[in-house]
């Protein structure tokens, strides 16, 4: 029970993450590099450059066997420094895109969008690695879109619904690349708090052009930068370390349903601390939409 009620604990944390990026105030740009960027100085006193990082053998079982001939030669020469820097590279892309679906359709609906991932993580697996979907998968598709564009189409909270739709829509993709990483990240010997540290270093580097060219990166006043280390603090730092370690403990398609808790509180905490008010039928479109998103991945192939 402690295992589910931390990783409870820790979505909570995670859910704060698009409140605190609105109450900074900051540029998207911006506001993507400064979280990798605290986080990484945050770990850096506990876990930074212990360690080298050594590959490990290949697991036998086949599972990260890629069906796609002409990828197959690629994953196999893929090691742990290179996984790393793809999955700081995909990370920096989702966190750019998120941050402006943020702005442009409110922190709770971009939030919901980006959780698609689960919906792409399943194709995806389908296409490289020859999963089967689940029976309801396609179902639960159609829900979970119906769902969203009732939550965003209705009296709409941003400032421009198709471009937070796109960016939504790019997040979640840029976001199933990353998790798949991840886990072929597995195989390698590092530590969660070493992978997060090298994580937030990466990600930090690939936001640092952008940020440049398009914010600059002066933080405007005391208040941003607290918000924005606060903000590294419980989302990536505290709030991932947590997620990561329960992970590890809980059954997959269980943990699958907590984490759908995280697009319903940014919702709430979005109305309740940024004034972002939600009429009774964009309710009804996140429970169809978190219910969408757990039937596409709920019962056998």
């Amino acid at each position: 029970m402690k295992w589910y009620l931390l990783l409870i604990f820790g979505v909570c944390c995670i859910s704060t993450s698009a409140i605190l990026v609105t109450l900074a105030g900051v540029p998207p740009s911006q506001a993507a590099f400064y979280r990798n960027f605290f986080a990484a100085l945050f770990w850096l006193i506990p876990y930074g450059f212990t360690r080298p990082l050594a590959p490990m053998p290949m697991r036998e079982d086949g599972c990260f066997v890629c069906r796609v001939g002409w990828l197959t030669p690629l994953v196999q020469r893929l090691n742990g420094p290179i996984i790393l820097v793809l999955l700081g590279f995909f990370f920096a892309i989702d966190l750019w895109a998120w941050h402006r679906a943020i702005m442009y359709i409110g922190a709770g609906p971009a939030t919901l969008i980006g959780n698609l991932q689960v919906v792409f993580v399943s194709l995806l697996a389908v296409f490289l690695f020859g999963d089967r979907l689940k029976k309801m998968f396609w179902p639960g598709t159609v829900l979970a879109l119906v769902g969203i564009a009732m939550l965003t189409l209705i009296n709409p909270l941003g400032s421009n619904v198709l471009l937070g739709i796109v960016t939504g829509i790019f997040t979640a993709l840029t976001y199933s690349v990353f998790i798949i990483l991840l886990k072929y990240l597995e195989q390698f010997k590092i530590t969660s708090q070493q992978t997060l540290f090298w994580l937030a270093v990466l990600t930090a580097l690939f936001l640092l052009g952008p940020t440049l060219i398009e914010d600059g990166l002066m933080i405007p006043d005391l208040r941003a930068v607290i918000i924005l280390m606060v903000h590294a603090l419980i989302s990536s730092v505290v709030g991932w370390w947590i997620i990561v370690t329960a992970l590890k403990r809980v059954p997959v398609a269980e943990a699958s349903t907590l984490l759908l808790l995280q697009p319903l509180l940014t919702s709430i905490w979005g109305h309740l601390f940024l004034g972002q008010g939600l009429v009774l039928i964009q309710v009804v479109g996140i429970c169809l939409a978190l219910s969408g998103i757990r039937l596409a991945n709920w019962g056998k192939a």
